[in-house]
């Protein structure tokens, strides 16, 4: 079987920041385009746990994983996560305040080399580096995505 060429189109369905998404966890974000940083914060439902109260590892790295695309979208970048690599400190409770952070740590221009951390309370329970692919740059990014903002 061919894989198809794909068209990168946000249709607003996207699983963690997409409202249209009916079961996505709709994130919204902080971004800070002069550091290159992005936060949110979110409780995470009980319904995507692993183990009983603990969020599952693949939430978790979702959670990460768009934290630093937001990270590089502050400064512009559009990207698609070339690697990820992702540490679990500490089990992640479900239906408690979790604070996400991304930032870019390096704007190698082919590749952009970002961390991310996801805490409760301010301890850290999970981090991630990645390395990001810039496939659009758009000088207005915050205006294409102000739905998913907050100021």
């Amino acid at each position: 079987m061919a894989v198809k060429d794909l068209t990168l189109l946000d249709d607003d369905n996207c699983f963690a920041c997409g409202s249209g998404n009916p079961i996505g966890l709709k994130l919204k974000f902080r971004l800070d385009r002069e550091n290159g940083t992005a936060v949110t914060e979110t409780v995470i439902a009980d319904h995507f746990n692993g183990w009983k109260g603990a969020v599952h590892g693949g939430i978790i790295t979702t959670l990460l994983d768009e934290i630093m695309v937001y990270a590089c979208t502050s400064s512009g970048w559009f990207t698609v996560t070339g690697t990820i690599e992702v540490k679990f400190h500490k089990p992640v409770p479900t239906e408690e305040l979790l604070t996400v952070k991304g930032r870019i740590e390096e704007n190698r221009g082919r590749s952009i080399l970002t961390s991310a951390t996801l805490e409760l309370k301010g301890q850290v329970l999970a981090s991630a580096k990645a390395v990001l692919i810039p496939v659009k740059f758009d000088e207005n990014s915050m205006d294409s995505i102000s739905e998913r903002l907050i100021d």
